[in-house]
């Protein structure tokens, strides 16, 4: 269930959005537990060795040739505080919330996760994303 909480987070990742220097399309992303955030990014022209990594659960033709542009939801993973990481943080509480929306009329687009970002947030252990969809907000829970 969508709470104002998560309207709020996605208010943060919107704003996150207007950061990206992609041409096509701006995301945003907020990692958060709770009202603590963790951890925001966006997409963007630069490349990421995280997102080298799990672009090969994109099942491109030829992997090697694709030019590895960070994804919003591998930008604000691979930003994650160390503390994090040291101090076994339980991710399964976290929410990861991603933002679109579409360069001319500026209303929700979809947002779900592309395979490499989903893989990702998997063995990270997030715990749920929100994410914008055509006419809302939608929200899953990782098993």
């Amino acid at each position: 269930m969508i709470i104002n909480r998560d309207l709020a987070m996605l208010r943060l990742a919107k704003q996150e959005s207007k950061l990206s220097d992609f041409k096509q399309v701006h995301m945003g992303c907020c990692i958060a537990i709770k009202n603590n955030v963790l951890s925001i990014g966006c997409n963007g022209e630069k490349s990421n060795p995280m997102q080298c990594k799990f672009n090969r659960f994109r099942n491109f033709d030829k992997p090697e040739q694709v030019i590895a542009k960070q994804h919003s939801e591998i930008s604000a993973l691979s930003k994650l505080p160390w503390y994090v990481f040291e101090n076994d943080f339980n991710l399964k509480r976290a929410t990861i919330y991603i933002y679109r929306e579409h360069k001319d009329t500026h209303t929700y687009a979809m947002a779900f996760p592309c395979p490499a970002c989903m893989e990702a947030i998997k063995q990270i252990s997030i715990g749920r994303i929100v994410y914008t969809i055509e006419n809302g907000i939608a929200e899953m829970k990782i098993a």
